[in-house]
């Protein structure tokens, strides 16, 4: 970058010097060959020489330097356009390393200050980030983020240029693509910290609606009430109900209980109906007591009809989000069955077809490659039998959590050919919920520690943590490999699966490999 404007200003230097160094070494050697001719002769050769050899030196620097000098300007630009896609490229970057959006908002502000050279501040749906030095009383630019509730405000120390507003809104344009990821993966992860630790099923979200709707009426003095929710159909059906007359199938919502899905209705004397809604409606809370009771409390009823709104969505969030990683589950078997059987399979086809065309002319060539399809069949097969053992469906609730472990633990070894140690507790309390996280994670390790680590040994541990809830560590001594590397499983999908499984949870999870030494993973939970 400085080597250009250095040769530029010499040239220039040049342009003047040369011209006169010319001058005085014609009029020298002139002077030096003078003899007797005539001072008209010596005076044409004088100021022929003296004026057009410096001329044409000039003139040529001159367009040497024109030409360096546009190099430069396109070399500068080369450069900068360089740095704004280097500036873009690390604020998608600083975006997808963020654990939520508070901390995308931050990292990306950061980003972004160093890339302008400025004060930055982002603002997304309430929350807001920015750098240090960025002050209310200066002059902002500001930028909408497209698709999103938000606002790039930007504080630079210069005038800005055109180039610089053109750069600043290709970067709003940038900034809201990365945070609408951040966006979407963290309202994933709060959808998913907020499902009950119970809450797996239809008949969990049941027992959840029936410990808050005792809540409820023991708080407002009520001995009866009801959930009621809306089905595909958009009837009202009961849910969970106490004591309370109402029809047990789904009625259509006429009249008073219409009314109850968007605002607080007493759709019978004494009985209230709070609407249970987002942006939709869900359904209806209903509580029978004293009416005039019922009205001084009915703020705090709406907040606890928010609250059994949140579960409700929660556990549909939830359900919706099973669907969706059984979908991902069918695309990676399809993956490794396209990857792994289908071109072994195809490999093996080669191999005989090539030892049928040698059996006459080259038979011990042929017996080889028949050796490698036949090494190559029994690698295959070991794989489908350790991916049907992995697929098969575990039954946590018929041998309890512990010894599911222990039994899958065992006959995955078994199956995948090390041996395994386990460390487990006599007896461990732990949530439905975080006992199914723990066993994916197992599962997810196992099968991973198989395809890639290829280890003699496996080590689990399982150990609570007093108050904080159990750790489930799982080592093997296989080969390993280096952080930052796709490790096969361990670094693309199944880590990222079992990293957002945990998290979702609320717990911790850390992946620690040394290339030669094997791997350990870690996954902490709460009860």
């Amino acid at each position: 970058m400085r080597a250009a404007p250095s040769l530029y200003r010499l040239i220039k230097i040049a342009r003047v010097v040369l011209p006169l160094l010319i001058v005085l070494v014609v009029v020298v050697f002139e002077l030096a060959l003078r003899t007797d001719q005539n001072d008209q002769t010596f005076w044409i050769h004088l100021g022929f020489y003296a004026l057009v050899g410096p001329l044409v030196t000039f003139m040529t620097l001159e367009w040497i330097a024109s030409q360096v000098l546009e190099r430069e300007r396109v070399q500068q630009a080369l450069e900068q356009a360089n740095r704004r896609l280097e500036a873009v490229e690390q604020v998608t970057q600083r975006a997808l390393s963020a654990e939520n959006l508070e901390d995308g908002l931050r990292k990306v502000a950061a980003q972004l200050a160093q890339a302008v050279g400025g004060a930055v501040q982002l603002t997304l749906e309430g929350v807001r980030a920015s750098t240090p030095d960025f002050s209310a009383g200066r002059e902002t630019l500001r930028f909408d983020l497209p698709g999103l509730d938000g606002l790039l405000e930007v504080q630079l120390p210069r005038r800005p240029t055109a180039e610089d507003l053109d750069f600043l809104d290709l970067l709003s344009s940038e900034v809201a693509g990365a945070l609408g990821n951040v966006l979407s993966r963290t309202r994933d992860l709060l959808t998913l910290y907020e499902v009950d630790e119970a809450l797996r099923a239809e008949a969990n979200l049941d027992k959840m609606l029936e410990r808050l709707l005792d809540r409820i009426l023991s708080w407002a003095s009520a001995e009866e009430g009801a959930v009621l929710l809306l089905d595909e159909g958009h009837l009202l059906k009961s849910q969970v109900r106490r004591g309370l007359d109402l029809p047990a199938y789904a009625f259509l919502p006429e009249g008073p209980w219409k009314s109850a899905l968007e605002a607080p209705t007493f759709v019978h004397e004494d009985v209230l109906a709070l609407p249970l809604r987002e942006q939709e409606p869900v359904g209806v809370l209903v509580v029978k007591a004293e009416g005039e009771n019922l009205r001084q409390k009915l703020p705090f009823l709406r907040f606890l009809a928010a609250q059994v709104t949140l579960v409700v969505r929660n556990a549909q969030a939830y359900l919706r989000a099973e669907e969706l990683a059984l979908g991902e589950e069918r695309n990676r078997i399809a993956r490794e069955i396209h990857d792994g059987i289908a071109q072994a399979l195809a490999f093996m086809a080669l191999k005989l077809d090539l030892a049928e065309r040698l059996l006459k002319s080259d038979p011990e060539r042929a017996l080889a490659e028949i050796a490698v399809v036949k090494e190559t069949l029994r690698s295959q097969i070991r794989e489908v039998r350790r991916s049907i053992f992995a697929l098969r469906p575990i039954d946590l609730e018929r041998y309890g959590f512990l010894e599911s472990v222990r039994r899958y633990a065992n006959a995955f070894a078994e199956q995948a050919g090390f041996r395994v140690r386990l460390e487990l507790p006599e007896h461990l309390e732990l949530s439905p919920a975080s006992e199914l996280v723990f066993f994916r994670v197992l599962q997810e390790t196992l099968t991973n520690a198989a395809k890639h680590a290829r280890p003699s040994l496996v080590h689990v541990r399982l150990s609570p943590l007093g108050e904080r809830g159990a750790r489930l560590e799982i080592r093997d001594n296989g080969k390993g490999f280096t952080q930052g590397q796709n490790a096969g499983g361990m670094g693309g999908f199944g880590l990222t699966q079992m990293r957002e499984r945990v998290e979702a949870r609320g717990g911790q999870f850390a992946v620690e490999s040394v290339v030669g030494s094997g791997t350990t993973v870690r996954a902490e939970l709460p009860y």
